[in-house]
């Protein structure tokens, strides 16, 4: 599905509207609701931030587990850390907003939020600490410095997600997440 906002193209993954349809009909607490609502708040931080650093934004595609941004590329160090730092500190600001309000709907921002400052590849922690490295390292060296750190944090989440799912013998999210990390960090590499 594809909209046009002025001159920002949006396309929505068919994939991505039949898991939120899903999701609105079977979801009767709200919980994934409010994590999409944390999700789609994380990527308009983005956004806000490109908007403030006067970087035109083209297009937004939203699939199933990922939002493409299609925009200018900051022009500077600062404006890269403060465009990539926009989505967490979005959820950081909507959890502290929404905590005295409604718990419920504050920790999804707050796990997003926390999640993403992780140094993984694809998440923003780990394209902050791709930044970092690249003032220091060669490329190479830093693509390599990325890939190790993505393993020695993947493997924990990995391990805890099998002892969780163990344990609980229901609860596969955390395995589910660590196993979509590692095949980003392949398909990425």
């Amino acid at each position: 599905m594809k909209l046009r906002s002025g001159e920002l193209n949006i396309s929505i993954g068919y994939e991505a509207v039949a898991a939120l349809t899903a999701v609105l009909l079977l979801d009767r607490e709200n919980r994934i609701f409010f994590c999409f609502l944390a999700a789609v708040m994380h990527e308009l931080g983005h956004i806000a931030v490109m908007k403030l650093c006067r970087l035109k934004v083209r297009a937004v595609s939203i699939r199933l587990f990922d939002v493409l941004i299609e925009a200018d590329e900051p022009q500077t160090f600062m404006q890269d850390i403060a465009v990539t730092s926009g989505g967490v500190c979005m959820n950081l600001l909507c959890a502290s907003v929404l905590m005295p309000i409604n718990r419920k709907m504050a920790l999804p921002h707050l796990a997003l939020g926390m999640f993403n400052l992780l140094p993984l590849m694809s998440l923003d922690g780990g394209r902050l600490l791709e930044l970092l490295l690249s003032r220091r390292c060669s490329a190479r060296v830093c693509r390599n410095i990325l890939r190790v750190t993505t393993f020695v944090f993947i493997l924990p989440l990995m391990t805890g997600g099998f002892y969780l799912l163990f344990h609980s013998r229901y609860n596969y999210s955390l395995l589910a997440i660590s196993m979509y990390l590692t095949v980003l960090m392949f398909i990425k590499s």
